[in-house]
């Protein structure tokens, strides 16, 4: 994403503050003198558990989105804790998913997927660690949800990789975003919930 796109999410951002209400976020276009914003693609995954997870089993929920992998020797750690700690601060609201995209389909098997998530301690049924078929199906989602996850034999881990976190709303449009490395933007991002939760009630 260029330093444009940044920008007009940040302005995006900062205005929603001021207006109580979350953007939507990424591409938008015209039809018929609409405005038509841009969602999440379809998708078919597997996780942890080897159920099957697609994009219309999260009808009627909001859910919370990052890209890691299970070896990751760098930021992924600290991305998932946050992922955990937004978790434990809605773990009793039903209509709120957790979906962590494996960019590593070779290795993170169902059953390493499995083992990382038992290691973690997490009990919520909404809370999957997901892996595709092959590495077109997770770069283009990565794409679509505006994240990096480009395999690169030079990054650290084989992996070059954003360490956000994304909001996703009901209609599968993205409305909110923070650095899962950041202590004070994931604090905001959980008052982003909020602010939606409220908006989808």
């Amino acid at each position: 994403m260029n330093h444009i796109v940044y920008l007009l999410l940040f302005i995006s951002v900062f205005s929603s503050c001021k207006d109580k209400t979350l953007p939507i976020l990424g591409h938008r276009t015209e039809e018929n003198g609409k405005t038509v914003y841009s969602q999440i693609p379809h998708f078919i995954l597997i996780n942890q558990n080897g159920d099957t997870l697609t994009r219309d089993s999260l009808n009627g929920k909001i859910h919370i989105a990052d890209f890691f992998f299970t070896s990751c020797p760098t930021i992924c750690p600290k991305v998932m804790r946050s992922m955990m700690k937004i978790e434990e601060t809605f773990h009793d609201n039903p209509n709120i998913a957790y979906l962590c995209f494996s960019i590593d389909y070779k290795r993170d098997s169902v059953a390493r997927l499995l083992h990382y998530y038992s290691k973690l301690g997490i009990e919520n049924p909404n809370f999957h660690l997901l892996t595709g078929p092959t590495k077109e199906a997770i770069d283009t989602l990565a794409d679509d949800y505006m994240s990096i996850a480009n395999e690169d034999p030079d990054a650290p881990g084989g992996f070059d990789h954003s360490g956000y976190i994304l909001l996703v709303d009901n209609s599968y449009h993205i409305r909110a975003y923070a650095l899962g490395t950041d202590a004070n933007d994931v604090e905001r991002l959980i008052k982003d919930i909020n602010l939606l939760l409220k908006e989808t009630n």
